[in-house]
């Protein structure tokens, strides 16, 4: 197989959609806090152990 058949090939089986949800405008802040809570728990309990040892 030469290069430009493979080509044609990847090319031939993607979509037009790549993506199957919208962008909605809103900014879904309880999402980010979900996502951010556990480096936020983890950097102020170092944060406490480390003004402990002082």
């Amino acid at each position: 197989m030469t290069h430009m058949e493979i080509k044609a090939l990847e090319n031939a089986s993607r979509t037009a959609t790549v993506w199957a949800e919208g962008y909605d405008g809103e900014t879904h802040y309880a999402d980010v806090f979900k996502a951010l809570a556990p480096a936020m728990f983890i950097l102020i309990t170092a944060a406490a152990l480390m003004l402990a040892i002082l």
